[in-house]
Formats: structure tokens, sequence, C-alpha cells
């Protein structure tokens, strides 16, 4: 059985290689399938698994030909966190370690 620490280090390894591959989609710097696979230090195969799995979380993305990159149809923002429905807008933006892990947005170019 897995202890503790690796389902927890196995989920923080999860989220931080979303936000990196968000991160390179959003700037349309992904190359190839191959390249970002490298780049992504997985295999091919592994990154069109997790491809599919951005596109179940609702992720709008696609590969253009044309620029050889991965692009989101439209801006979109990773974020995952713990927040308090009470909390206002401006404590929202400003709560960080613990209660929110800070939004990761990277807008796209145009």
């Amino acid at each position: 059985m897995m202890s503790q620490n690796k389902i927890k280090m196995s989920v923080l390894n999860k989220i931080e290689r979303i936000k990196r591959m968000h991160r390179m989609i959003s700037y349309q710097s992904t190359g190839s399938p191959r390249q970002f696979a490298r780049k992504m230090d997985i295999s091919q195969s592994m990154l069109y698994i997790l491809i599919k799995e951005l596109k179940e979380l609702g992720a709008p993305v696609v590969y253009c030909r044309y620029r050889e990159s991965y692009e989101y149809l439209y801006p979109v923002e990773f974020q995952i966190g713990f927040i308090s429905p009470n909390m206002s807008e401006a404590e929202l933006e400003t709560t960080y370690g613990g209660a929110m892990i800070r939004p990761v947005f990277f807008p796209m170019r145009a």
C-alpha cells in the first residue's frame, strides 16, 4: 500500500505537471507532440493521455498544424485549491499558502 507521503507527492507532481503544460499551451510554445513530450520529459503516448485528461477537465486544447503547437481555443485559467465560501473577492485574490493555491493564468497571445 502506498504511503501517505507518496500519495501526496504524486498529487503535487501531477498538479505541477498540469501547470507546466498549461503554461506552455497558453504561450503556444509546445512544438510538435514529439517536441512537447520531450520538453515535458515524458513519452509521446503519455502526452496524449495527459492531453486527453486536460480535455476531460474542460480545457479547450487543440493542436494547430500551422503554428506546430498545442493551443487553447479561448483563454482559460487553471485553478486548484481550497477556499472559504465566506471570503470576499479581495481576500480570495490575496490569500496564499494553505487556504488557496494561487491560480495560474497565462493569457493566450493574439
